[in-house]
C-alpha cells in the first residue's frame, strides 16, 4: 500500500482533501524495519510520532503479553499527537518485515490546528480503544461491586 493511498483510506484523514494528504505524505516518514525491530517502548521512550503501517505486521505488547496485532491501513502511537510528555503505553514490535509512514506531533500539529475534525477523529479513535479494553477487563475480571 502506498503512502497516499493508506492516508486516504485512514479513518484518521479521511476528512482530508488531496491538497492536505499530499502535504502529509511530503512530511511524513517512510520506514521500513525487519522482523523483531521495536518501534516503540512501553514506558521507556517519549512518544513524538504515530505510524501508519504501508505493509507487513506488528504485535501490540503490554507488560510481555500480547494484546493486539496491526496490519496494513491501520495505525498506532495516536496519543503522541494529542500528548507527546507522556511514555509510551506499549511495545510494538515487527512480526514480519515492516514498513510504516511516521507523523511526527510537530508535523502533525498545524494539521490538527486547521483541520479539527482529525482531532475528533483521533480522539474518537481512542474513546473506542478505551471502551474495547474496559470490554475485555469486564470479560477477563467481571465486574466488581
Amino acid at each position: 500500500m502506498d503512502a497516499h493511498t493508506a492516508l486516504r483510506e485512514s479513518p484518521l484523514f479521511a476528512t482530508l482533501d488531496d491538497e492536505h494528504i499530499g502535504s502529509l505524505v511530503q512530511i511524513a516518514n517512510c520506514r521500513t524495519v525487519p522482523a523483531e525491530t521495536r518501534l516503540t517502548i512501553e514506558g521507556r521512550d517519549h512518544p513524538l510520532a504515530m505510524y501508519l503501517i504501508l505493509d507487513g505486521k506488528v504485535e501490540v505488547r503490554r507488560e510481555g503479553h500480547a494484546i493486539a496485532n496491526l496490519g496494513p491501513g491501520e495505525n498506532f502511537g495516536e496519543m503522541a499527537l494529542l500528548v507527546p510528555d507522556l511514555p509510551r503505553s506499549a511495545d510494538v514490535v515487527a512480526m514480519s518485515e515492516t514498513t510504516v509512514l511516521q507523523l511526527t506531533a510537530w508535523d502533525f500539529a498545524p494539521i490538527i490546528k486547521g483541520h479539527p475534525e482529525v482531532a475528533l477523529a483521533v480522539i474518537e479513535q481512542l474513546a473506542r480503544r478505551l471502551i474495547a479494553s474496559d470490554h475485555r477487563l469486564v470479560e477477563a475480571y467481571g465486574t466488581r461491586g
